[in-house]
C-alpha cells in the first residue's frame, strides 16, 4: 500500500517539517536538542515509510504496524503538514492583509480539526451503522414480487475488525436479520488481503439468513493481487476465500445468475467477478456471461463491485434496470458535506439514473483504513414495487 504512493508519503513527512524547521528552528538561539529531536522524529517516520514500503505484501501481516503508522500520520503528520499550508498562505497575502497572525492562528485551528478527524473516524466513526430504506419501482418486475425485500451490505474488509471494533460484525448480522429480508445481497470485498481473516467470523456471518438465500460476489480485494507468492500459492488462497463463504452458505456469483420464484413468475440476481483489471486472466467482470440464458424483459438485479462497470460494460451491453455497486466506502471522510470519493468517480454514493435505469452504490460497512468521519457503514433495505 504505501509502495503505491511512496513519493507522496515522503513529501507529506519532509516538505512541512522543512518548512517549519526554517521558520522556527534554524534561529540562533534555539536548543540544539530540539532541533535533534525534530529531526529524529522525521528520520523515524521516514524509516518506517521505506520499511512498509519493502514488505512485499500490498499490507503487512499482521497489519497492526501499519495502522499504528498510518493512525499517527492523521493525528501528527497530517495536522502539521495542514499547519504549516495555512502559515504559509497567512505569509503570501501578508503584503497585502494583515494575515501573517491569522494564517498561523487558523492553522492551528484546522490542524487540530484534522487531528479530531483522526481520532473520532478511527474510534467512533468506524463500526457505526445505518440502514437506508429504498423504494424501487420498475414495470419489469411481475406483480407477484410486490413488496419483495432485498438487504443489501458491501465491504466488511473483516481484517480491519479484531479488537474493539470486533462486535460491528455481531451487530451488522443482527440489523441485517431484524429486517426480514426476503434475499440478502454482498457486494464484494469480504476480505482486506487474505482468507485468515475471514475464518474467526465465520460463525457469526453464517448466521444471516433469509427465505430466497445469502447472495454474493468477489471484489477486487478478494483475489490474491495483494499478497505475494507463487502462483499456485495465490490461487489457493483465493479458493480459500470462496470456500469460505460457502461454508457461511453464501452462494457466491462468479459470473453467471440465479432465478428466484414466486409461482410462476422470475426474478433473476447476477453476479459479475470483481477483477478491476482487463489483462487479467482470470476473474474480470463479464455481464454477458453473468446475464447468459437470461430472458430479454425478465427483472433483473446485477451486482458489481466497482461501480464504473455501469457505464462502462452494463449500460452499454445489456438492458438490466438494476445494478448495484460498492467499493468507494462513501469515500469514507466527508467534510462540510463533501465526500472525498466525489473526487474520484461521478458515482460515489446512493442512487444514479440514466434513461429509466438505475444504479445504487452501497457505502460498506468497512475499509482498509480503519476510519469513517461522516460516512457511517451502510445496511440497504431495497423494497420492490411493480409500477
Amino acid at each position: 500500500m504505501i509502495a503505491r504512493a511512496f513519493p507522496l508519503f515522503v513529501l507529506l513527512i519532509l516538505v512541512p517539517d522543512c518548512y517549519l524547521y526554517v521558520r522556527f528552528l534554524q534561529k540562533r538561539g534555539r536548543p540544539l536538542w530540539c532541533k535533534v529531536l525534530w529531526w529524529t522524529i522525521t528520520a523515524v517516520l521516514l524509516f518506517f515509510t521505506c520499511w512498509l514500503a519493502l514488505r512485499p505484501d500490498f499490507t503487512p501481516q499482521p497489519p497492526t504496524s501499519l495502522m499504528i503508522y498510518l493512525f499517527v500520520l492523521g493525528v501528527f503528520v497530517v495536522p502539521k503538514a495542514v499547519y504549516a499550508l495555512c502559515l504559509w498562505l497567512g505569509r503570501q497575502f501578508s503584503h497585502r492583509h494583515p494575515l501573517r497572525k491569522w494564517g498561523a492562528r487558523i492553522g492551528v485551528l484546522f490542524a487540530l480539526f484534522a487531528a479530531y478527524v483522526t481520532i473520532y473516524g478511527t474510534f467512533w466513526g468506524f463500526g457505526s451503522l445505518e440502514v437506508k430504506n429504498v423504494d424501487y419501482k420498475s414495470t419489469l418486475l411481475p406483480e407477484s414480487f410486490e413488496g419483495y425485500r432485498v438487504a443489501v451490505f458491501s465491504d466488511i474488509h473483516l481484517g480491519s475488525f479484531d479488537g474493539m471494533h470486533k462486535q460491528t460484525i455481531g451487530n451488522l448480522v443482527d440489523s441485517i436479520n431484524a429486517l426480514h429480508p426476503d434475499v440478502v445481497l454482498f457486494l464484494g470485498d469480504i476480505q482486506n488481503t487474505r482468507p485468515e481473516e475471514i475464518e474467526q467470523h465465520i460463525p457469526q456471518l453464517s448466521r444471516i439468513s433469509a427465505p430466497d438465500g445469502v447472495y454474493s460476489i468477489l471484489g477486487n480485494h478478494d483475489y490474491s493481487k495483494y499478497i505475494s507468492g507463487r502462483r499456485s500459492e495465490k490461487m489457493m488462497s483465493e479458493k480459500k476465500t470462496r470456500d469460505f463463504q460457502g461454508q457461511m452458505g453464501w452462494r457466491l456469483l462468479r459470473n453467471e445468475h440465479v432465478v428466484l420464484h414466486r409461482g410462476a413468475d422470475s426474478l433473476v440476481i447476477a453476479g459479475m467477478e470483481g477483477n478491476e483489471e482487463w489483462n487479467t486472466d482470470h476473474g474480470y467482470g463479464r455481464p454477458e456471461f453473468a446475464l447468459s440464458g437470461v430472458e430479454e424483459g425478465t427483472f433483473t438485479i446485477i451486482l458489481a463491485h466497482n461501480p464504473k462497470r455501469w457505464r462502462k460494460d452494463i449500460l452499454p451491453n445489456t438492458s438490466v434496470p438494476l445494478t448495484l455497486s460498492g467499493h468507494t466506502h462513501g469515500g469514507q471522510v466527508r467534510l462540510f458535506g463533501i465526500s472525498l470519493a466525489a473526487f474520484i468517480t461521478p458515482e460515489s454514493e446512493g442512487m444514479y439514473e440514466q434513461d429509466g435505469r438505475h444504479l445504487y452504490v452501497n457505502r460498506g460497512i468497512g475499509a482498509l483504513i480503519p476510519l469513517r468521519f461522516g460516512v457511517p457503514g451502510e445496511i440497504t433495505l431495497f423494497t420492490l414495487h411493480h409500477q
